[in-house]
């Protein structure tokens, strides 16, 4: 044990005495240990683990309402949340959650053995809920880097560990220390001026946590905007204070889509941008934007902090704060509209666009298909008759587009690595409407499976954010505003979903509980609303989608050898001209 160490051990540390609950990585810094002697002492049932939960949603429920697996063992099922017990209740979990004491040695060790181990279920901490469980809709899986741990009770073992310490042994410490005027316990790495630590974090860490190479530079330009606007700093010297100066006075007057800043006024840094825009009324950077800029702070000096580069976490005071003020979140909650279905009209023009009429599916001059791509068709034609989520429709594999009974549907799950779902309910079968059949998407399906294609959607380009919807999403943007639909958040794709959502409550006699599972949403708070029809089959609902989508016009049907030849292009221009391979996002790493 070091000098350093010891003193750690015998003097404890100001974080220890405030309470609360400090990540294991800070906590094993401040007491003078390692991680894994602090994993060891949670193995042998003298430390408790936890974790932080941030909105995640699930169910509460006694411990007891679960049903015994395994009574030698004391192992208990659990159910999802759609076969959830009778007594529960739906429930959205924040603030510090615990690992089930039970579970405490086995989660430990893994952890010691460099595993990542799930948890299905938490120790709800409210004291009026003692003895109930926090289910999340989501299996979670902890690291070391997550797991949190009482500051009281790693005091507590600090404490006996000091009373355990030979008096010679803590007076040699204190010599050895004063001899060599340490004055402080902090990394050389902590001099490190802020540039080059974002450099190396971004070499170091980044490629391990993302597979685009474009998202790292733009996570790395975003980072390094910290040291354009405070000065390029020693990270030791990164205060709470700097941070939120960046974040309240800098942040807030960026520009959106400052490239167009520099294209347009000739600026070449993010500070000129926001010198050339002041006074004007041209966008700022959304607070979302913000709000993921400073995640991306809080992330680098977490890892900073983890790796020992400095002995303080700047932003452990700053990860619950908001980048807007009370008064401007009340504004913006008053400002937000609701979105709405589209109406007849609306419909009538999005599919009376060129896109939808026979022989405008052309290459330009260029020779490209720049101007037209398959998820130009069919995104729209499957909201409308679907009313499935963008994102759930953009990540669909042609494994998920499948018949049965006679029936063909499209089955939305998370069950490869570049999926994700918005919750459990979210996973489901849907029926595909005869007028989508008529009009080529199964034959497009089985056209793309014939040339070797995995998804539905192959000139789609991943990315960690929105997976693939990012391409659509600001397509259907800019194509309802050339309609002349307002950009306020009322006309979205998402009205699609309104509309069949509508349709099946107001002009069909569908039932609210299989209403509810089409389009996704729990079913009900009872027993058996969660139990009837928590699967649908897509025959039984088949017959109640006739009134889905009549507000179509007549659009020409899709032209398949055409389809293939955009594909090719759009797949060729997206690799650089390397050839026209699929990207399957995340899916490829697993």
């Amino acid at each position: 044990m070091t000098p350093e160490n010891t003193l750690k051990i015998a003097d404890g540390h100001p974080l220890l005495l405030a309470g609360g609950y400090i990540p294991l990585m800070e906590a094993a810094v401040v007491v003078g240990l390692t991680s894994q002697d602090l994993l060891r002492q949670a193995a042998e049932g003298r430390l408790a683990l936890y974790c932080r939960l941030n909105g995640e949603m699930g169910y509460r429920t006694p411990f007891g309402s679960f049903e015994p697996d395994d009574p030698m063992l004391g192992t208990v099922l659990v159910p999802n949340a759609w076969d959830r017990p009778a007594e529960s209740k739906i429930h959205r979990a924040f603030g510090v959650y615990r690992v089930p004491a039970d579970e405490t040695t086995a989660v430990a060790n893994s952890l010691l053995n460099a595993g990542t181990p799930a948890v299905v279920a938490f120790d709800e901490p409210a004291a009026d809920l003692d003895g109930w469980a926090f289910v999340p809709d989501k299996v979670l899986k902890l690291t070391d880097q997550i797991v949190e741990v009482s500051a009281v009770e790693v005091d507590v073992l600090r404490r006996r560990m000091a009373e355990a310490l030979a008096p010679a042994a803590l007076e040699a410490a204190r010599k050895t220390l004063y001899n060599a005027n340490v004055q402080t316990v902090t990394s050389p790495k902590a001099t490190a001026p802020l540039s080059k630590a974002v450099e190396e974090y971004c070499r170091a860490h980044l490629p391990q946590s993302i597979s685009s190479p474009k998202e790292v530079v733009r996570i790395r330009n975003g980072l390094m905007l910290l040291a354009e606007f405070m000065g390029d700093m020693q990270i030791g010297q990164v205060s709470p204070d700097t941070l939120r100066s960046f974040r309240d006075k800098h942040l807030a007057q960026m520009p959106s889509k400052e490239n167009q800043v520099r294209l347009k006024l000739g600026t070449t840094s993010m500070t000129e941008s926001v010198v050339a825009i002041e006074g004007s009324d041209w966008p700022r950077m959304s607070s979302n934007e913000r709000d993921v800029r400073m995640q991306w702070l809080y992330r680098m000096f977490r890892w900073f902090h983890a790796q020992k580069w400095i002995s303080d976490d700047p932003c452990t005071g700053l990860r619950g704060e908001s980048v807007l003020t009370k008064v401007e979140r009340k504004q913006a909650a008053v400002a937000r509209k609701d979105r709405t279905a589209f109406t007849a009209d609306e419909i009538a023009r999005i599919f009376a666009a060129q896109v939808y009429e026979v022989g405008s599916w052309k290459a330009t001059k260029a020779g490209t298909f720049r101007t037209f791509q398959p998820f130009h068709y069919w995104l729209p034609l499957l909201g409308l008759f679907t009313g499935a989520r963008i994102g759930e429709l953009c990540q669909l594999h042609l494994e998920d587009v499948r018949c049965e009974s006679g029936v063909w549907f499209i089955d939305i799950n998370e069950r490869t690595a570049d999926k994700s779902l918005k919750n459990a309910w979210s996973e489901r079968q849907v029926p595909l409407h005869p007028r989508l059949v008529e009009l080529g998407f199964v034959r497009w399906c089985n056209q793309l499976r014939k040339d070797g294609f995995k998804r539905v959607f192959p000139e789609l380009s991943w990315n960690p954010t929105n997976r693939y919807a990012k391409e659509p999403i600001r397509a259907m943007s800019q194509f309802l505003e050339k309609l002349g639909m307002p950009r306020d958040g009322t006309k979205v794709f998402h009205s699609f979903r309104h509309g069949v959502n509508n349709s099946l409550q107001k002009r069909s006699s569908m039932s609210d509980i299989m209403r509810k599972r089409m389009m996704g949403h729990e079913p009900g708070g009872g027993v058996n609303e969660r139990h009837y029809l928590s699967d649908p089959k897509p025959a039984e609902l088949l017959g109640f989608i006739a009134n889905v989508g009549t507000d179509l016009p007549n659009v020409s049907a899709f032209d398949v050898t055409v389809g293939s030849i955009a594909v090719r292009d759009a797949l060729k221009r997206k690799n650089g001209g390397k050839g026209a391979a699929e990207a399957l996002g995340n899916a490829s790493l697993s």
